[in-house]
């Protein structure tokens, strides 16, 4: 049997506040790639993005290979009530690789409620929640240097085997 190529790989997610969420991804380095939505709402981006009109705004990011898409709607999400549900469970996240977790820690908008974690198989996480409640696994590789300017910051949890 044949498989498809797969050629890349998004998220979509349903937010309830697009500009809260648009300022936290964007705090974070996200680049927008592609806007959607009124023209006034598409006009608030640089004129060097793609757009293009539709009835709710939504904005796509490039994360390496990968996009997350952020919307206030979807034209095959009929129940609109789920743009308002906050995610509450931990049971899917992205995993974000980074250069440094610095700029992370001193992020206003992030709220980082458990600690910054050392795991044995090299690297270092910063674990938190977007305005909607989706989890987010910010990482670098392990370096003494990073380790180091890291605790300055913060405790870190070595996490063994």
């Amino acid at each position: 049997m044949e498989k498809p190529q797969v050629s890349g790989f998004g998220i979509h997610l349903k937010v309830a506040n697009i500009n809260k969420s648009r300022e936290f991804y964007e705090s974070l380095g996200f680049q927008t790639t592609f806007v959607y939505g009124s023209e006034e709402f598409r006009s608030t981006f640089d004129k060097s993005i793609a757009t293009a009109p539709e009835d709710y705004p939504g904005i796509t990011y490039k994360i390496g290979d990968a996009t997350i898409e952020i919307s206030e709607g979807h034209i095959g999400v009929k129940d609109k009530n789920v743009f308002q549900e906050v995610i509450t469970t931990p049971k899917i996240s992205a995993v974000i690789h980074v250069n440094t977790l610095l700029p992370i820690l001193s992020n206003k908008l992030v709220e980082i409620k458990v600690p910054v974690r050392h795991y044995y198989w090299g690297t270092i996480e910063a674990v938190f929640r977007d305005p909607d409640g989706f989890v987010l696994v910010l990482m670098v590789p392990y370096s003494d240097e990073e380790f180091a300017k890291i605790s300055k910051l913060t405790n870190i949890e070595k996490i063994t085997k």
